[in-house]
């Protein structure tokens, strides 16, 4: 949870809410969209949809048609977005998340993260290595699953890397794309999700990981361009590549010294350079152009963050567990809570 004394996300007492909060220690939030400098839409446990225009001075509680955990949410532009999560759910808006409609997945699979490159074309992954493509904004999708490598990895234990659950997916355009997911496996896709390659084989022998089966499991993957990209995951590993995926190293110093290095579950690449990643135990990385280093956040988070999400260089937001939702205004240099 967050150790704050009364604040919201202004400093001014008066912008406290104090009636009908909608935001509670109970909930559990899994991802963030920011729509604009003021903007942002949260979702998570139990189907809950927050939205804000007001820059988290005051939300609303938007119908999700379901009471399903929704995983991640992703937006084309101010009103086009959608959600995924548990059993196979997609949902759809076209008013920037104040109404929602379900589309037919064609799985009953968790799905954890969806990315659309415009308002017809997208990509959606989960549970048991599914992978969904749409060409007409999710009308209609085409299921499959992805069958991996079982290079370097011996007969004893081929089996429990089997179908990977696959926990992210990015585009940089409608042919280029990554995936991530469970015993570290990143697939690249140069025909738009048709076919993947396995990428992630450069990484044993780095960071003790001695073989194929030692690698973590990567949680989220992000490319600022076809070229220069990151993937996090357990074990605090930071992984980056600069030609496209085809060799990937681990980074120095983002695990924690003396201790087991927490789980990182979420970053964002900027269009300036910068980037940020959350995980477990409250804890938050900032690249300052050479390395990863903790962020000073100016307030003590111990609860996990899921995701983050900027919509600027100056605008950005993290939620997590315990109703945990922070802003920024000024680049991260300081973050204020939404007490809802």
């Amino acid at each position: 949870m967050v150790a704050v004394g009364l604040a919201s996300c202004h400093r001014e007492a008066d912008d406290v809410a104090l009636l009908s909060p909608r935001i509670s220690l109970r909930d559990k939030f899994y991802s963030v969209a920011a729509l604009s400098a003021e903007a942002a839409l949260v979702v998570g446990y139990g189907g809950k949809i927050l939205s804000t225009a007001d820059g988290g001075r005051t939300w609303q509680e938007r119908s999700s048609l379901t009471e399903l955990a929704l995983y991640d949410v992703r937006f084309v532009d101010g009103r086009t977005g959608w959600a995924c999560g548990q059993g196979g759910t997609i949902l759809r808006t076209v008013d920037g998340g104040r109404t929602w409609k379900r589309q037919r997945s064609g799985t009953e699979r968790s799905l954890f993260s969806l990315f659309f490159i415009d308002a017809a074309r997208g990509w959606a992954v989960g549970d048991k290595a599914v992978q969904l493509r749409t060409e007409n904004g999710g009308e209609s999708w085409q299921v499959s699953s992805v069958q991996p490598s079982l290079e370097g990895i011996g007969e004893d234990v081929s089996l429990a890397v089997v179908d990977p659950i696959l926990y992210d997916v990015f585009f940089v355009d409608e042919r280029t794309g990554w995936m991530a997911g469970e015993f570290g496996k990143i697939y690249r896709s140069d025909d738009g999700g048709r076919t993947w390659q396995e990428q992630q084989n450069s990484l044993v022998g780095q960071g003790g990981v001695m073989s194929a089966f030692d690698m973590p499991t990567f949680f989220a993957v992000r490319f600022a361009n076809d070229r220069e990209g990151a993937a996090v995951g357990l074990e605090g590993k930071v992984a980056f590549t600069r030609d496209g995926g085809r060799s990937w190293t681990f980074a120095a110093g983002a695990g924690r010294a003396g201790s087991l290095p927490d789980p990182l579950y979420d970053l964002d690449l900027l269009a300036g350079g910068d980037a940020w990643i959350v995980g477990a135990a409250g804890r938050v990385l900032r690249f300052d152009g050479q390395h990863w280093r903790a962020a000073d956040l100016g307030l003590k988070v111990f609860s996990w963050l899921r995701a983050v999400d900027f919509y600027d260089e100056s605008h950005g937001w993290i939620v997590g567990g315990y109703g945990v939702i922070l802003r920024t205004e000024d680049g991260g240099r300081s973050w204020l809570p939404c007490l809802g």
